[in-house]
């Protein structure tokens, strides 16, 4: 969570009324408590070194409700930290203080800068737990008692497994209507000690608190039963197998390529997984994110040599793999050691800004000096392995990015060229895709190997075995980076020795279950969304996940390993 500012409102939370939160167009707001004091003496020298910022009457509000439902608040003293911005969670942040050491505290929340809703609370009650200790499912009535009061507008919360810490346990909530839950990740936790006390409770934001009318909701009358279900997501073919490299920190030689059942537009890539079912038409549900063009590609490799040892062959790479003359341009050498012993030597061409290190180099390719001459505004960036020269990455940076929508029938064309001359001699099958918007063109290419695609383990949708992107102005080539290793050292297992997809279905399918919920047709709470019932994989309900970060090319939150059949998760 972001530091909060020096100078901050103190108040005492028994005293939260108009005037002692400074707010001057605030509802009036009834004493909760009988005030001690409207602010705490040690936060005199601060507000006469600079005037407090009045807390909104949405989060004044917010306070009061809060410590309507956690009485031993009353207490304490409010410092009103201000806007905070991550991580997890944004809103405006207050701390909960004992008299004469109240920013010094612990004890925070965050409410919704607009609506004063809480979103995240943390506290240490300030008198011991002598209570008994009550059973899980008795801690769980409590959480979910806490939990109706704090949002009273109608929806119920079905909880979702505990998991203790010590003596606290945090109980996950999932939003339901008709008692069918709401899959679209926004769960809420509440934390307890071992008698029952709150002391804790998370959303990721403020969706938890929409009002939603249950008869807006499709009725689950006409939906097909949970067994028919199983049978078209069988039939739908919801798995794909992938071989997969590890991690490309890993210099293992030989590798060893895993097979693995991989399903489909993966489990994270949307408000449902890719391979859920519509629960009336039995249809597979689409995904809402937008596809990536995807083609097969047989190429003949011409088996060039890309190795750079020397400055002289790094200037005739650059050459020839991006047409740039970099003779006249200063250059930087220097080489880094990694964690698992390779090292990587970088070759960095071009005037930089005064006080712009070697190293930080890399970091600043595009931003160049002021009045600079425009036919010297380049920078080249090359990195190679500093043991055998293989090329690793060529990126030529102008300062210029965007342009018109580009050609693409023209990029496909001089990515594919370039691919030719960087693949071994002989034939290769490749799967390509252009990952690039209107305005740029990015290609990557993976091998096909055995009919089955070929990607590293953490590998992004912007990245590839291959990965090409051409400048929009003219089609020439701005980046090229290769992340393959030597692929004549890759063992690749055999799928005659794999479990079949059958095989693989049922241990998912037993492993989560599918299960009846509303999915909601986008990505974020917009006017006139719709939600529909459909039968999804029973992993999200099962486990939290965020929504969020960069996307894998293959998901592999969920998956079933190829030889063995086990079901193997990731988070």
């Amino acid at each position: 969570m972001g530091a909060y500012r020096k100078y901050a409102a103190v108040f005492w939370t028994g005293a939260l009324t108009a005037a002692s939160l400074l707010v001057s167009q605030m509802a009036a707001a009834t004493p909760l408590s009988k005030p001690h004091a409207d602010v705490a003496p040690h936060a005199e020298s601060a507000q006469t070194q600079k005037a407090p910022d009045p807390i909104p009457a949405p989060v004044s509000k917010g306070i009061q409700h809060l410590v309507r439902l956690v009485p031993e608040l009353a207490s304490r003293v409010v410092v009103y930290s201000g806007l905070v911005d991550g991580p997890g969670i944004s809103g405006d942040r207050v701390t909960f203080g004992i008299r004469g050491d109240a920013e010094e505290s612990r004890d925070w929340a965050v409410f919704h800068p607009q609506t004063g809703d809480l979103l995240s609370l943390e506290i240490a009650p300030e008198q011991p737990n002598t209570g008994p200790a009550l059973e899980d499912q008795q801690v769980i009535e409590k959480a979910s008692a806490f939990l109706s009061r704090l949002h009273p507008n109608g929806l119920s919360y079905r909880p979702r497994g505990v998991t203790r810490q010590g003596e606290l346990r945090t109980i996950r909530f999932v939003r339901t209507i008709h008692d069918i839950p709401l899959d679209d990740g926004y769960d809420c936790f509440v934390t307890a000690d071992k008698s029952g006390r709150i002391v804790g409770f998370r959303t990721f934001d403020g969706a938890l608190y929409q009002e939603w009318s249950p008869a807006s909701f499709p009725s689950a009358q006409r939906a097909m039963s949970p067994e028919t279900a199983k049978q078209r997501y069988v039939q739908s073919h919801p798995l794909e197998p992938v071989y997969l490299l590890p991690s490309q920190s890993d210099s293992r030689t030989p590798v060893e390529a895993r097979l693995v059942y991989a399903i489909r537009d993966g489990v994270v890539h949307g408000p449902h997984s890719g391979s859920a079912l519509d629960a009336v038409k039995g249809s597979r549900l689409a995904a809402s994110r937008q596809q990536a063009e995807v083609r097969t590609l047989t190429v003949t490799g011409t088996g060039e040599a890309w190795t750079a040892r020397t400055e002289a062959e790094a200037q005739a790479l650059v050459k020839r793999a991006l047409g740039a003359d970099v003779q006249k341009l200063p250059v930087t050498i220097y080489t880094d050691m990694l964690d698992n012993g390779e090292q990587h030597r970088f070759f960095i061409w071009g005037f930089f800004e005064e006080g712009v290190g070697d190293r930080d180099k890399v970091y600043a390719l595009g931003q160049f000096p002021s009045g600079l001459s425009p036919a010297l505004r380049t920078h080249v960036l090359l990195k190679t392995d500093a043991a055998t020269g293989r090329l690793i990455n060529v990126v030529l940076d102008d300062g210029l990015h965007g342009g018109p929508p580009t050609d693409k029938k023209r990029d496909w064309a001089a990515a594919t060229a370039l691919l030719e001359r960087l693949l071994p001699a002989g034939t290769h099958k490749l799967r390509v895709q252009n990952t690039g918007g209107e305005n740029w063109t990015t290609i990557t290419a993976d091998p096909i190997v055995n009919g089955i695609p070929v990607v590293w383990e953490d590998e992004m949708e912007e990245e590839g075995a291959y990965t090409i992107s051409v400048n929009p102005l003219d089609g020439s080539i701005k980046q090229v980076w290769l992340a393959q290793p030597d692929w004549a050292d890759v063992r690749y297992p055999s799928p005659a020795a794999a479990v079949s997809e059958q095989q693989a279905v049922s241990a998912l399918l037993d492993a989560y279950p599918l299960e009846l919920m509303y999915v909601r047709g986008d990505w974020l709470h917009t006017e006139g969304q719709t939600w529909q019932l459909a039968y999804d994989l029973s992993f999200r309900q099962s486990r939290s996940y965020c929504y969020c970060g960069v996307k894998p090319k293959v998901d592999l939150t969920v998956y079933v390993d190829g030889h063995t059949g086990s079901v193997v998760v990731r988070e």
